[in-house]
């Protein structure tokens, strides 16, 4: 049992929280009671949004407050459509959303967050489709889906790796269906919780595979020799990104031949490279880790009083998705480039397309492999967060579009590792003596690289395209 009480630091959130029970510290708790009366004092004098108006652009109608209308809000809202997200991301979303929640800025009883609480330790996913969040006035279609399960019992979701009904979950763990007080409806999906938690596991995910590709590529750089100067002190004292230096550091100066004065760029460059996304990365972590503690409700309780503003908006998720994107593709275009420069035989130093006795091409068809990806990706990376387009009228008229960014990050990833398993099996290629089966390389490095990057537990959003 980990305790929620302060803010959760980004590795902190993957090594201790996502696969353990968790708990909200009594400090806390007691914020969320007064929270919640304030909130209730306040919307009784009138003019508080959710609970005596209507919603988005139809904020001027006003609404009875009831039980009722609450179950009605979520089940409007429920419009997502298409596969079904992985597992993991929902258990991610719903523990950011109490994170967020546990903040007692929101207007939600102590109840309705111990009941998301009880569904995360009690491993109750919702069953929630991809498609339908612009992340904007929060993340509404998918929370409604996942809220319409914890609360009223409806819809499906995976219980001990088994789907069953919500209800049956909710049943079989002791928890009972309860109905929604003024308010609270809005205030548990007005939030950016599934992008943020989008961004978050990508991040997470993409820093391991940057890691297992650099340790591709100093294994590269063993076999084919390069010139040490490129990785020498000299380089990361004249270069003041810090990328550079951890770079150099990780690689360790693996050229113990330096048969050419000047390599190829994917081999002489890949300080520069890959640092690029080390500090990219980084600075997303950072950003992601302020928004996973942030509030992102409308309205806010704060300092006794009720406060309407943009909370909810994922535009730093949907920048950050879109950001990783950016510095991926030119690490991923070092990798195809370094892979054909490997069947080059004037840097493998044995044969061109390391052809082997018997061999017809030797590992020429890889490379063909590395380029569709390549070429695949670079079309992934235009960025989702500048292609707002308005809802609910004229109202949300600047969207943030962050699930959409995640969602090609999600992709690029999953290409990214499939990519650095062909640089892998061309080096297994090359110290193969005898003729392999490429395919066979190919699956082996794969599942090299998942153990290795201890990625096991994400493969689900790894081979979610492909």
């Amino acid at each position: 049992m980990v305790l929620i009480c302060k803010d959760i630091g980004f590795d902190e959130f993957f090594q201790e929280f996502l696969f353990n029970k968790v708990e909200i510290c009594d400090e806390l708790k007691n914020k969320i009671i007064e929270s919640r009366k304030i909130y209730e004092r306040e919307a009784k004098k009138g003019n508080v949004y959710g609970y005596s108006t209507s919603l988005g652009a139809l904020i001027n109608k006003q609404n009875v407050h009831n039980r009722e209308r609450e179950k009605i809000i979520l089940r409007e809202h429920d419009t997502s459509i298409g596969k079904n997200v992985p597992s993991l991301l929902i258990k991610a979303t719903m523990l950011v959303r109490l994170i967020q929640l546990s903040k007692g800025n929101s207007p939600v009883r102590i109840e309705v967050i111990e009941r998301l609480r009880d569904a995360i330790n009690n491993n109750i996913i919702p069953i929630v489709p991809i498609l339908g969040s612009v992340g904007a006035s929060g993340d509404l279609a998918p929370l409604s889906r996942i809220f319409r399960c914890l609360i009223y019992g409806e819809g499906f979701a995976y219980y001990n790796n088994e789907k069953v009904s919500c209800n049956d979950a909710l049943h079989n763990s002791g928890l009972e269906i309860f109905e929604l007080e003024p308010g609270e409806a809005l205030a548990l999906i007005n939030s950016n919780a599934f992008s943020t938690a989008m961004s978050l596991i990508n991040t997470y995910v993409i820093e391991k595979i940057f890691n297992l590709s650099l340790d591709v590529a100093k294994e590269s750089l063993y076999l084919s020799g390069c010139n040490n100067q490129h990785y020498s002190e000299a380089i990361y004292e004249t270069k003041k990104q810090p990328g550079v230096k951890t770079v150099i550091e990780k690689l360790n100066n693996p050229c113990l031949d330096t048969p050419r004065l000047q390599d190829p760029y994917s081999i002489r460059c890949i300080p520069q490279i890959y640092g690029a996304l080390f500090d990219t990365i980084g600075f997303s972590k950072e950003v992601l880790k302020n928004e996973m503690n942030s509030s992102s409700d409308n309205p806010i309780i704060y300092s006794g009083n009720v406060y309407h503003a943009c909370q909810f908006h994922a535009i730093y998720s949907g920048i950050i998705s879109d950001f990783l994107k950016t510095a991926a593709i030119p690490v991923m275009n070092s990798v195809e480039r370094r892979i054909s420069q490997l069947l080059d035989g004037k840097i493998n130093r044995k044969s061109d397309f390391l052809l082997k006795e018997k061999s017809v091409v030797g590992a020429m068809i890889m490379q063909y492999t590395a380029a569709s990806i390549s070429a695949y990706s670079r079309g992934s990376s235009i960025s989702m967060s500048s292609h707002s387009i308005p809802t609910s009228g004229m109202q949300e008229d600047v969207v943030s579009m962050a699930p959409n960014s995640s969602l090609e990050l999600m992709k690029i990833n999953g290409l990214f590792l499939r990519l650095v398993s062909i640089e892998k099996a061309i080096n297994m290629f090359n110290e193969e003596k005898d003729l392999p089966d490429p395919k066979d390389l190919l699956e082996k490095s794969y599942e090299y690289l998942i153990n290795k990057g201890d990625l096991n537990k994400y493969s689900e959003l790894l081979n979610y395209f492909f």
